[in-house]
């Protein structure tokens, strides 16, 4: 067993570790999942869409109940459980291939166990950065999402190595990359509830139904204008540009180009890096004294890249839109996920990460499904128009009604 060592740095150094492999492990699930319907099955895009929508929608109740828990339990705990969990489903595909039985309920129902984990314990991977953090939240953020990135793009090179490497030898990397991340996780002190940090909770709140804690956390949402209008803006952003990369880009790929695993595979990682050289270019600034403008500034210059991507260029050129759309989204995710961090109350935290990235998660399926009809009836490359629509109506809505442009970052004050 790890002896866990001491100092904010080397806490980090293991959350680190752990969390690159979670990514590496679930950026191979995403792409598998996404190819295997696209490439393997052949399946329509109303029908990938449909998929998307019933691998995400169920993991969104486990995304709250993930909240409450990271604000009830230690999140060590939680984490080193999910990532054992997260083992099964790609041993139980590998099984399901080996047998022949490779099919479209086996992706969806191993797909869709992986999506309950992860969005069990999400919020608790939030809030433990916080803790092991120290007074330096922004530059853990922007490091943590840059080396996640990192580990995203090996994960995603991996999993496009199918035809050569072979689908149930990469189902086991997966499985292995979630169990060494366990191990990791070993090395991270015990927490204990941060909202047990804040305050010692009276009788009456030790006995509050899941129910009741879920609702006061979504008050507290509510309430919070900010933190509402970092949620609702995020959903929409994530409705129409998450869903298209999930659902168009694959069909795009797979029609327009004529390309196979290894092309999208090398388009995700492109992608992917553009958001490692954006978190890690961040690294140089922190911290930002207003982050909310260059939250909407990015979303203004994400239209040229899906407009790009819309006249159909060469395939150079989508591969250049392709690592600017990563930078973008590097920029935009890692400025939403620290304001929603630093504002948010200790006892609330998880909460309202949860609620956060609730946001998120559901906006991607509901958009994969919308925009699956988008390509099924106006066809792929028209699937970029919402996306380009939604992004000038996010700056608007942010820069006219909601204080993101104001909003100065306290950690500028430490």
């Amino acid at each position: 067993m790890l002896d866990p060592p001491q100092g904010p740095d080397r806490q980090l150094t293991w959350y680190n570790a752990s969390n690159a492999l979670w990514m590496a492990g679930f950026s191979m699930q995403q792409l598998l999942v996404t190819w295997i319907l696209v490439g393997v099955l052949e399946r329509s895009p109303e029908t990938v869409g449909l998929a998307q929508l019933i691998i995400g929608l169920p993991a969104l109740l486990f995304m709250l109940w993930g909240g409450v828990i990271g604000d009830r339990m230690d999140g060590r705990k939680l984490l080193i459980q999910s990532h054992l969990l997260s083992m099964v489903p790609p041993l139980v595909l590998a099984l399901a291939i080996f047998f022949d039985h490779l099919g479209f309920w086996a992706v969806i129902l191993t797909a869709l166990a992986a999506n309950l984990l992860n969005s069990a314990s999400n919020p608790a991977r939030n809030t433990i950065l916080n803790i092991v953090a120290g007074g330096r939240l922004q530059y853990a953020i922007s490091l943590s999402t840059g080396i996640g990135s990192v580990a995203t793009i090996l994960g995603t090179r991996v999993a496009g190595s199918i035809d050569s490497v072979g689908l149930i030898e990469v189902l086991l990397i997966q499985a292995v990359c979630f169990g060494i991340g366990a191990v990791f996780l070993l090395g991270l002190k015990p927490h204990g509830p941060p909202a047990q940090h804040a305050k010692e909770p009276s009788p009456d709140e030790a006995s509050k139904s899941m129910t009741a804690i879920i609702r006061e956390g979504l008050v507290y949402t509510w309430n919070f204008k900010l933190a509402r209008d970092i949620v609702g803006l995020n959903f929409l952003s994530s409705f129409f540009n998450a869903g298209a990369w999930m659902v168009a880009i694959p069909f795009i790929v797979s029609r327009i180009y004529e390309g196979d695993a290894l092309l999208l595979a090398n388009i995700t990682v492109v992608f992917y890096f553009g958001s490692l050289i954006a978190n890690f270019g961040l690294l140089k600034f922190m911290p930002l004294l207003r982050p909310g403008r260059l939250y909407l500034i990015m979303q203004v210059s994400r239209v040229l890249v899906l407009y790009l991507i819309w006249i159909e260029p060469s395939i150079e050129w989508f591969y250049l839109a392709s690592i600017y759309w990563g930078f973008n989204m590097g920029v935009t995710t890692t400025m939403s996920r620290l304001m929603i961090q630093e504002i948010a109350e200790p006892a609330f935290r998880s909460r309202l990460m949860s609620v956060f990235t609730l946001g998120l998660m559901s906006a991607t399926p509901m958009g994969s499904v919308v925009l699956g009809f988008v390509i099924g009836f106006f066809g792929e490359l028209n699937a970029m128009i919402p996306g380009m629509i939604a992004s000038l109506v996010i700056f608007y809505v942010g820069y006219r009604f909601s204080d993101i442009w104001r909003y100065e970052s306290p950690t500028t004050s430490q």
